[in-house]
């Protein structure tokens, strides 16, 4: 682990301030490969913008490292106890575990919630992802080329 990532990150926890802002400058921040692994699609800045924009997650947590937030978990709640996830982590951070922490955090947040089920959608290339979901068990799908992870959580 590098000498500038503490050992156990602080999470922001609840909506960051200025969610939409904080979005959209973590986004810009990763590169080609990982917007394709995160959105399963090739994106432009400008597209990355109108994302975070019109994003409206439930809770956003973020583990915030040198001035910014770093590594960002969304929970979107569909109703009926059901939730989807989205994760990223800044491409100079990754491989420090970051993700598994924020998504494990990501977890107990949805259940607090009162969340009973959770997704993630993520491109099939996505390993670090892979990994991390299937060590919570989660039921995992091939879906039109890419993958659907479902977890439950009571």
């Amino acid at each position: 682990m590098a000498a500038d990532i503490p050992a156990t990150p602080s999470l922001l926890r609840g909506p960051l301030a200025a969610p939409q802002d904080t979005l959209s400058r973590h986004y810009r921040r990763l590169g080609a490969l990982s917007r394709m692994l995160r959105f399963r699609v090739a994106a432009s800045d400008s597209w990355m913008d109108r994302q975070a924009h019109r994003a409206r997650p439930a809770r956003v947590l973020g583990i915030e490292l040198d001035g910014d937030v770093r590594a960002v978990l969304e929970l979107y709640d569909l109703g009926d106890g059901h939730a989807e996830i989205g994760l990223s982590v800044d491409d100079a951070y990754q491989n420090r575990g970051l993700g598994r922490t924020l998504f494990r955090a990501g977890l107990r947040a949805a259940r607090e919630m009162g969340v009973e089920t959770a997704d993630l959608f993520f491109s099939q290339s996505n390993r670090a992802i892979m990994k991390i979901v299937s060590e919570v068990g989660a039921e995992i799908r091939d879906q039109q080329g890419d993958r659907w992870a479902s977890i439950r959580l009571v």
